[in-house]
């Protein structure tokens, strides 16, 4: 019997179980013995660097779909062959409905945050729900009503201590949308852009909705999510797992009142892929079998059964539409990210900036947050700009 080993991140208990059901399936239909690593998300990436180099550890790897760049320039990931990709779902997989060349990974999951919101609460505080996540401006009208609003109608967003990278995913919404970028290439170089006067704009507005937030609602995703769930907010930042996980477990009287809206007409949109290490051509069978475990991984119904019970959206588009029909609440949502959706750039150097802006875009949140009579505009840019500066310096 042969071994295979799969590395992944998941924490949560239902996700883990998804996975180990799908995996005893393959293991009782195979003959396979394929055993789960978890990796904690904050080390994962030290951890599949040390994989890397040392060319031994798992066969098989869940990544974020924005390492594989940096993994790839260790000449440690196997790449499949266009009819490999092809068999495994082809333009159904991937952003854009093309499959890259080379093809280094192959797309799972995706990940993305949303606005959930109570219809009763909003149309109590004279919000017509239908338009008010409609734009970013709107966003930002409707914010500033709550704010003003009694406790049943507040709003939310997490506060979370640093490193915290889900603060930099909401802001990118907001930069997306307002027409900005966060980095490009230049001459064949890369740049930050994220001090630009476009970028700007939306991070101003992500700003002003964490000043918007009461003192005494300063709280966790966990937390944020509690209260608007018993009816103490009208409108929470959520991830969309634990958005459709929360609509999921409502009555029917609830569900009836819960609407969702996509954070900007360009969201960002993450996601885990999976890699096959170079390491596992050293075996022809496993190889193969590496090849057979991704395959099983994002087969159509494989995917499907895993995403139900694990609350989180397939990267597969047919998969999408079969949890995500059209009288679905999450759908319109759903449909704006898989259609507009927008990833980081693919660039080496993304994960050095990624963690630098995350750490600074913390510190421009507390201060502003302490600093009531600044404008958000101008906190932004006494942090933004020379950190673009330092950045470019070193690119």
């Amino acid at each position: 019997m042969l071994n295979l080993e799969l590395s992944t991140f998941y924490g949560d208990f239902e996700e883990l179980d998804a996975l180990a059901q799908l995996l005893d399936s393959l293991n009782q239909q195979s003959g396979l013995q394929v055993k789960t690593r978890r990796m904690h998300w904050m080390t994962s990436w030290s951890d599949l660097i040390s994989v890397a180099s040392l060319g031994s550890g798992p066969d098989v790897s869940q990544i974020g779909n924005t390492w594989i760049s940096s993994l790839t320039g260790l000449n440690a990931i196997r790449a499949f062959k266009p009819q490999e990709a092809q068999d495994m779902g082809g333009e159904a997989l991937f952003p854009g409905a093309k499959i890259p060349a080379p093809c280094w990974s192959i797309p799972w999951t995706s990940y993305a945050f949303v606005f959930c919101y109570r219809k009763d609460l909003l149309k109590e505080e004279g919000i017509d729900p239908e338009t008010a996540f409609a734009s970013q401006k709107n966003t930002l009208e409707t914010v500033r009503k709550l704010a003003d609003s009694g406790s049943k109608g507040a709003w939310l967003t997490p506060f979370v201590p640093s490193p915290y990278p889900d603060i930099l995913h909401i802001a990118a919404s907001w930069v997306w949308g307002s027409g900005g970028e966060l980095a490009a290439i230049k001459n064949n170089r890369p740049q930050t852009t994220f001090d630009q006067p476009k970028a700007l704009d939306g991070l101003a507005g992500w700003l002003d909705t964490y000043r918007a937030v009461s003192p005494s609602h300063r709280l966790n995703a966990r937390d944020c999510m509690s209260l608007f769930r018993d009816g103490q907010a009208a409108a929470v930042v959520a991830g969309a797992r634990a958005a459709n996980a929360m609509f999921e477990s409502c009555d029917e009287e609830m569900r009836a009142n819960i609407g969702f809206a996509s954070i900007s007409n360009t969201p960002w949109v993450g996601g885990d892929n999976l890699v096959i290490w170079k390491h596992t051509q050293r075996e022809v069978e496993r190889e193969k079998q590496a090849l057979n475990l991704v395959k099983f991984l994002t087969d159509p119904q494989n995917v499907l059964d895993f995403c139900k019970q694990a609350h989180s959206l397939p990267a597969r588009k047919d998969a999408l539409e079969n949890l995500y029909p059209d009288k679905h609440p999450l759908y319109q949502a759903v449909q704006t990210i898989n259609r507009n959706g927008k990833s980081y750039p693919a660039i080496n150097e993304w994960r050095s900036i990624e963690h630098q802006l995350v750490q600074e875009l913390d510190s421009i949140v507390h201060e502003a947050c302490k600093s009531n009579a600044r404008p958000s505009r101008e906190i932004l840019e006494n942090h933004l700009h020379p950190l673009a500066e330092r950045l470019n310096r070193t690119m």
